[in-house]
């Protein structure tokens, strides 16, 4: 908003110099026509000062072209009052004294006199009609232009195309304000605009109503012409600043003219003509149907407009006769020429404000309502309130005046602050019901249900209110909605039909492939020519949903249906704004129905994982249950063991269990993978583990064939596990073991050995239990075997198993903490008890960690030996 109120200051002033222009230019009018309505017309024009055309018997009294009039009759001529008041009495066939200023053949400035004698005119049906042509096209089509361009640029401040339009129609404006000297606000802004006109022409024809392909491949070429054409009106400009104020920056610029004014004609003829070419190349190959049309309006209407004066100037500047146009070519077509061109502004005001190019008239009516509703009301105020203070002075001021009725005035100037507020809202109810509530509604609608929609995540509340509010807004009583569904695109919603709308599109339809350019589609039910070959397999669809106009809705440019519109009840055209309107509600419409579609799926993927985290929670207690839950009481054993899974479930496992020997079993393993998969695996293990141990007796060895068979069998190719199994036998200490694939479980032993210093000293000896075989699972039990070993125990050892989610943890920096970090923290706790180590172990390696996410189960046994 900042910008737009910055952009009304270059534009208020515009406004005015054009105004001192317009107020100038008619403030001459009496003594203008008091001249050319007589009996007698003078035998030359003029261009400012300067004679433009030089009719024969003037040449014979010795003025030529280009001669400089200075005085008049024996007075100054430095003004136009002075060239009125003395033309005025050529009227009646009297003698001009003119003194004028030549060049020589020499370059040299000399001073002349001629007497020029007034030729006599006949007062018939041409005079008249040229007396009324003259007057339309000196008066009424410059104040037209003027007035037409500001009212769009008022009305669009930020939009280029507003402000091009404003120096076309000026451009226009300035052929109608010839014959007025050079140091006057009018010659200055005839000046400035003819030069500027063929390059906003030029400009216009590229980005109106949308930039031509040709420019948008090419960008530099039009630049060949804005730079002699934007030098020419540089020169101009700099030119009028040194006859007003005497700066003289433009005789710097004279190498620079000698090189582009030899051009600068060309390059205006050539600029006009590409206005004509890019608005004819676009009216036949935009895409916008509606476009096109209003393209096709501007391009006939200018084209008819301007053709005739178009040929005349080129004449002129073939042949270098100068003059006006009835000085240069016969009165009939100088007649036509001029009336023609009326049709130049007239084109563009039908096309921008009846056709709708711009949509100026609904911006109006909102700029009116905001006006009232803001702007008018303060300014109201402030009036009033200036109005009170000075009144309140002026009694304060009067001695007469006494103290009551001071305070009573002012009392009624702050009551009339208040009631004007009042009534401004008053006004601006009844302005809003009495002329524009329709067209201000309808922006105001769609403008919030574009924001509405993308609020909404549920589907069918959606398509309803969508449906309803635009009907609401535009009065368009028939609304269907179509989403796609598998192949095709279905009626999801309708409304004001008396039965549902069977209608549907194929997804390789002619209309669905339109759509899929994310552009709407404006149908013509009434109109045969305007259905394309393609489209006669959709007629009977859109005949159907009685469709005008068709709505792309998607997002990430994938089409998930459409919006079809029938025809509103005023049966008026959908205008530009609508349009614009329109594909913004459609557009967010895409994104609340993608967003729809991504809560549906969340909420059925929470579901689900609710669902399943909650099959996660009984697998783990499941998975807790087959764990030791009591450690049974072993003579000359003090143990303990646990599981801390990565995720909710595991595939480690460890197992203390009593035989019916007398012998104690311990076992240790690691399942490959992790999840559900690996703790099924896992209770199969422990499943066959326990069901072998009660029949193997000493034959551990045997025993790990028949389970890697039973877990082979059991399980896929790519499942396996590192296992370890022990039994113990208190009465004799002795351990047999079979180690298969596991990372060795470890005693610990006190061992006295000697000293050179002390005689004696305490070392911790370290046993692997290495006798084995491959892991179990992975291979078919013909080619595997197994070898057990055997250890007698002493007081004061203690058996160590773990899995590598100890001696793997990974710090931040990626680094493992390792077996032989785990060992020499094991040392150090040798003797205390097995729950005591196993926690510290476990710390110690959380404590390197140092919070890095850990991804393995981590599981330890430890058994003291007492």
């Amino acid at each position: 908003m900042k910008n737009k109120t910055l952009l009304y200051i270059p534009l208020s002033v515009l406004f005015v110099f054009a105004a001192a222009v317009l107020i100038t230019h008619f403030s001459s009018i009496n003594q203008r026509y008091s001249i050319i309505s007589g009996e007698y017309r003078l035998p030359f024009s003029l261009d400012g000062t300067a004679a433009s055309y030089v009719a024969p018997s003037a040449l014979q009294e010795g003025l030529e072209t280009k001669d400089k009039i200075t005085s008049i009759n024996g007075r100054v001529a430095d003004n136009d009052a002075v060239f009125f008041e003395e033309f005025a009495e050529a009227k009646n066939g009297r003698q001009l004294a003119l003194t004028v200023e030549r060049k020589d053949a020499a370059g040299e400035i000399e001073n002349r006199s001629v007497t020029i004698t007034p030729v006599k005119i006949e007062m018939d049906l041409n005079f008249h009609l040229r007396l009324i042509v003259g007057f339309i096209f000196a008066y009424i089509l410059p104040t037209f232009c003027i007035l037409l361009g500001f009212w769009v640029v008022f009305v669009r401040p930020r939009d280029y195309l507003a402000w091009l339009l404003l120096f076309v129609l000026f451009g226009v404006s300035s052929i109608g304000l010839e014959g007025y000297g050079a140091r006057t606000v009018i010659g200055a802004f005839r000046q400035i605009f003819a030069s500027s006109w063929a390059l906003s022409m030029l400009l216009f024809g590229i980005y109106f109503p949308e930039r031509l392909s040709l420019d948008k491949k090419l960008p530099w070429l039009k630049y060949l012409f804005i730079v002699p054409l934007g030098f020419q009106v540089f020169h101009t400009v700099l030119g009028q600043l040194k006859l007003f104020t005497g700066f003289a920056a433009i005789d710097y610029l004279e190498p620079v003219n000698l090189f582009f004014g030899p051009i600068s004609t060309v390059m205006n003829i050539l600029s006009i003509g590409l206005f004509f070419a890019s608005l004819g190349w676009k009216s036949g190959t935009l895409e916008n149907p509606d476009a096109r049309r209003r393209l096709r309006l501007m391009v006939i209407g200018t084209s008819v407009a301007m053709t005739p004066a178009f040929l005349i100037i080129v004449y002129t500047v073939l042949t270098g006769v100068r003059g006006s146009f009835f000085d240069v070519a016969p009165s009939w077509l100088a007649l036509l020429a001029l009336l023609l061109l009326l049709l130049f502004p007239a084109t563009m005001a039908f096309v921008i404000v009846v056709q709708r190019a711009m949509d100026v008239s609904v911006v109006v009516r909102q700029g009116l309502q905001y006006a009232l509703a803001k702007n008018g009301v303060l300014g109201l105020q402030i009036v009033l309130s200036i109005a009170v203070v000075i009144t309140a002075f002026s009694f304060v001021a009067n001695t007469e005046t006494n103290r009551p009725q001071k305070i009573m005035f002012i009392a009624i100037g702050v009551a009339l602050v208040f009631l004007i507020r009042l009534l401004a809202d008053k006004i601006k109810s009844w302005t809003d019901r009495k002329f524009f509530r329709e067209a201000y509604n309808s922006e105001l609608l769609l403008s919030e249900l574009s924001e509405d929609v993308r609020t909404m995540v549920e589907t069918k509340p959606l398509l309803e209110t969508l449906s309803t509010r635009i009907s609401e807004s535009l009065h368009v009583p028939q609304v269907a909605l179509l989403l796609k569904n598998g192949s095709s695109f279905q009626p999801a919603h309708a409304l004001g039909y008396e039965t549902p709308p069977l209608a549907s599109f194929e997804n390789d339809a002619r209309m669905i492939e339109r759509l899929r350019k994310n552009e709407p589609v404006v149908i013509y039910q009434d109109d045969e020519d305007s259905w394309q070959p393609e489209d006669a397999r959709d007629r009977d669809q859109l005949r159907e949903l009685n469709s005008q106009l068709l709505l792309p809705v998607g997002a990430k440019n994938q089409l998930s249906g459409l919006i079809s519109l029938g025809p509103k009840l005023s049966e008026e055209p959908y205008s530009a704004n609508d349009l614009r309107l329109l594909k913004s509600v459609a557009s967010q419409t895409g994104l609340a129905l993608e967003n729809s579609r991504l809560t549906e799926a969340i909420a059925s993927e929470a579901v689900l994982k609710e669902r399943l985290n909650r099959e996660i929670e009984i697998a783990r207690e499941v998975q807790e249950r087959l764990f030791p839950q009591e450690l049974p009481k072993v003579e000359g054993l003090e143990y303990y063991g646990a599981c801390r899974p990565a995720s909710g479930v595991g595939g480690d496992y460890y197992d203390f269990f009593e035989l019916h020997s007398g012998k104690f079993g311990i076992a240790i393993g690691d399942v490959s993978g992790k999840g559900i998969g690996a703790s099924l695996m896992m209770a199969s293990l422990q499943a066959s583990l326990r069901g072998q141990a009660i029949h193997s007796g000493d034959d551990l060895a045997g025993l790990m064939v028949n389970v890697n068979q039973l877990v082979y069998d059991t399980s896929t190719t790519n499942r396996y596990a590192t296992f370890f199994y022990a039994q113990y036998e208190p009465s004799t200490r002795k351990l047999m073991y079979v180690n298969a694939g596991h990372n060795p479980p470890f005693i610990l032993r006190n061992a006295d050995v000697p000293s050179a210093d002390s005689g004696s000293d305490s070392e911790i000896e370290v046993i692997l239990l290495t006798e084995g075989g491959p892991v179990v699972g992975m291979l078919p039990p013909m080619l595997v075997s197994y070898k057990q070993g055997e250890i007698t125990l002493q007081p004061g050892d203690m058996l160590v198993g773990s899995t590598d989610g100890i001696t793997e943890a990974m710090n931040p920096a990626e680094e493992e903490w390792g077996e032989d970090s785990m060992l020499e923290a094991v040392k150090l706790l040798i003797g205390r008890p097995s729950r005591e180590i196993l926690e510290k172990i476990v710390a110690d390696a959380d404590r390197f960690a140092d919070g890095a996410k850990q991804h393995d189960d981590m599981t330890m046994i430890v058994v003291n030996i007492v």
